[in-house]
C-alpha cells in the first residue's frame, strides 16, 4: 500500500497533522528527529490490516503547524499528543516511539495512563538533562550553529549515513538522507531542545505496563549502554535487539523491526 493521505485537525487554534490506516485496536507511532508521520511507511501496510495505524507529524513537522514557542518541553508534547489522540477520538493505544519519541514514552504513560494498552520504545535516548544547564545550552548552541552553517539538505546528507548501520546498503543509505530531507528546520530545534532538557529515568512510571524496548546492534545514537540503562529501569520490560540495524529503524531492515512489533502486540493483548 501507499502512505495514507495526510489529516488535518485544528488544536488550539495550530494544525496537527497525521495520517490513519486501517481499523481496530489503535496503534500510534511517534516519530523522533527528523521525517515524519511518512517515516512508517511499512508500519501501515503490515499492520493496518488489524489496528487502526496512526502516525502524527509533531508540531513544527511535517503539515503540523509550529510550536507558539522555541522552548516546548517533554509535557507539551505529551499534552499534544493526548489532545490528538481525543481528536481523532481513540480513548487507549498501543504506543511506539522511536528516539526522543521513545524518549517521551514513560512520561506520556506517566501522565495518560489509562489511555495506554502498552509501549515499544524504539532505540530511546535519555536526554541531556543529566548534564545539567550549562552543557544544555553548549549542546543547543552546537546543532543551532550546525544547521544554520549546513542547512537542512547538506546535514541529511552528512547525518543520515552516520544514522545508519556500518552494514547498510547504498539504497537504505539514500532512502535516510532523503527521510532526514523533510525536516523542517523549527520543529527539529525545537525538539532538540526539548531532548537536551529531557530525562527519561526521571519519568520511568513504577509500572510502566506491557512493555518492549528495541535496540539496533549497529546504533550509534542510542547506545546498548544507554537502552540497557533505560530496560533496567523499566519493570517488567523486553529488550528485543536487531542485528544490522543503525538507528533509522525505520528502513533498516524493517521486517525485523515489524516482526518485534508482531511479538510485542501478541505478548500484550
Amino acid at each position: 500500500m501507499s502512505v495514507p493521505n495526510t489529516r488535518h485537525t485544528v488544536i488550539d487554534d495550530r494544525k496537527l497533522a497525521g495520517r490513519e490506516a486501517g481499523k481496530g485496536s489503535a496503534l500510534v507511532f511517534i516519530h523522533g528527529m527528523g521525517g515524519n508521520s511518512r517515516n512508517w511507511e511499512t508500519q501501515y501496510a503490515q499492520f493496518s490490516d488489524r489496528y487502526r495505524v496512526i502516525g502524527w507529524d509533531a508540531p513544527g513537522y511535517g503539515e503540523s503547524d509550529n510550536w507558539p514557542t522555541d522552548e516546548p518541553t517533554v509535557a507539551d508534547y505529551t499534552a499534544k499528543l493526548a489532545a490528538l489522540l481525543n481528536a481523532v477520538e481513540v480513548d487507549r493505544a498501543h504506543l511506539v516511539g522511536h528516539s526522543f519519541g521513545a524518549t517521551l514514552m514513560p512520561a506520556f504513560r506517566n501522565d495518560y495512563p489509562d489511555r495506554v494498552a502498552s509501549m515499544v520504545l524504539a532505540q530511546p535516548v535519555i536526554g541531556s538533562g543529566p548534564l545539567g544547564e550549562d552543557k544544555q545550552a553548549e549542546i543547543i548552541a552546537e546543532r543551532e550553529k550546525l544547521l544554520a552553517d549546513l542547512g537542512v539538505e547538506a546535514y541529511a546528507r552528512d547525518h543520515a549515513p552516520k544514522s545508519c548501520a556500518a552494514t547498510a546498503d547504498a539504497a537504505t543509505v539514500r532512502k535516510g538522507v532523503e527521510v532526514m530531507s523533510w525536516t523542517r528546520l523549527e520543529g527539529y530545534l525545537a525538539q532538540w531542545r526539548a531532548m537536551a532538557r529531557a530525562n527519561i529515568m526521571q519519568e520511568i512510571p513504577d509500572d510502566p505496563g506491557p512493555t518492549t524496548v528495541v535496540a539496533g546492534s549497529g546504533d550509534k545514537t542510542a547506545s546498548q549502554d544507554v537502552v540497557r540503562r533505560i530496560v533496567d529501569a523499566l519493570t517488567g520490560a523486553e529488550l528485543v535487539e536487531l542485528p544490522d540495524v543503525g538507528h533509522m529503524i525505520y528502513i533498516e531492515h524493517p521486517e525485523r523491526f515489524n516482526g518485534a512489533l508482531k511479538a510485542h502486540l501478541a505478548r500484550s493483548g
